[in-house]
């Protein structure tokens, strides 16, 4: 079977929703997820999704525990914003090697 961009998007949202455990997450986190990584899905990433699947849905689980972790020492019990998983996403990219969450973080602007 042929990988899509929506397929490998899908896998993307399920990893970092088992990274949050029971947290809910808002609809602004999903959207900031999504807007994040959506774009990032070329060609080639989907062409090595086979060899590149195991350590990129792993970083983005590591995303999903970081801010599931910030939200209970806020004690709350959901992920609420799109700030919140920028800053879990670059703190996982910098440390990341793969192509599709690797690299330094984007530049604010």
């Amino acid at each position: 079977m042929a990988y899509t961009k929506d397929g490998i998007m899908a896998q993307i949202l399920v990893a970092f929703g088992q990274g949050t455990g029971s947290m809910r997450v808002s609809h602004d986190a999903a959207v900031e997820l999504h807007s994040r990584y959506y774009d990032k899905i070329t060609p080639q990433v989907i062409n090595d999704w086979d060899k590149e699947a195991v350590q990129v849905l792993e970083r983005i689980r590591a995303i999903g525990r970081l801010v599931a972790h910030d939200a209970a020492a806020a004690g709350t019990t959901t992920v609420a914003g799109a700030g919140a998983v920028n800053t879990a996403a670059q703190k996982v990219e910098v440390v990341s090697q793969t192509t599709l969450c690797g690299g330094p973080p984007p530049v604010a602007v």
